[in-house]
């Protein structure tokens, strides 16, 4: 296992494969995989404060405000540096407020890998994916095709396109990523934090081109 000696933040569009990566990445150090999604579906399941204010806004469509936000991803890093633990964070910061907030935080040092793949092949990668009606299968029209067809493997069932793995979803979801992180991407690069590596190849190659570049 490969020992890391700083924490990394990842950047990347829906569909650039974070998830995957850091997956990887994980795997293959004793940095730990720290998704904000699941932090906060952790919140909610221990009924803590947090988590069912979280659950409360979440219920009624709303935006989850920075304070509790902050709060909760604070608590966790403070978890990890009490335990001497390193972290990939995924899914925050999202906004230039974040990113500050996360200066205030004593002992965590980081650096913030961008994972970058053009919008074709983002748009290539969302808009192939497949899932099953019935059993929630997934598959790729190019990466993981179903010997079937239309059909799945497994118990036979139709294989539909998500509404937001349609084209013009996807390209929406695109633009309000770009519109909200473009300035995070400078803020990053200014602070002398910012990595960029290309997505494009598989993920495992992915992976050790990050791990080689945060050397």
């Amino acid at each position: 296992m490969i020992k890391q000696n700083c924490n990394l933040i990842f950047l990347g569009a829906p569909g650039v494969g974070k998830g995957t990566v850091a997956s990887i990445i994980a795997n293959l150090t004793d940095l730990e995989h720290v998704s904000t999604g699941n932090i906060f579906r952790n919140e909610i399941k221990n009924k803590t404060e947090l988590g069912l204010k979280v659950q409360e806004i979440v219920t009624t469509g709303g935006y989850v405000p920075d304070e509790i936000t902050n709060r909760i991803v604070k608590n966790k890093i403070d978890e990890t540096i009490k335990a001497n633990t390193k972290i990939i964070l995924d899914g925050f910061p999202r906004t230039i407020d974040q990113a500050k907030f996360l200066e205030t935080i004593e002992n965590f040092d980081y650096k913030v890998v961008e994972l970058y793949a053009p919008e074709s092949v983002i748009l290539e990668r969302l808009s192939g994916r497949r899932t099953c009606s019935k059993c929630s299968t997934g598959y790729h029209v190019k990466f993981k095709p179903s010997s079937k067809g239309d059909k799945c493997e497994n118990c036979g069932g139709d294989l539909e396109q998500r509404k937001d793995d349609q084209p013009s979803s996807i390209i929406k979801r695109l633009e309000i990523y770009n519109e909200q992180t473009n300035p995070l991407i400078d803020y990053f690069k200014n602070a002398n934090r910012l990595i960029v590596v290309e997505a494009i190849d598989a993920p495992e190659n992915v992976a050790d081109s990050v791990l080689k570049k945060i050397k």
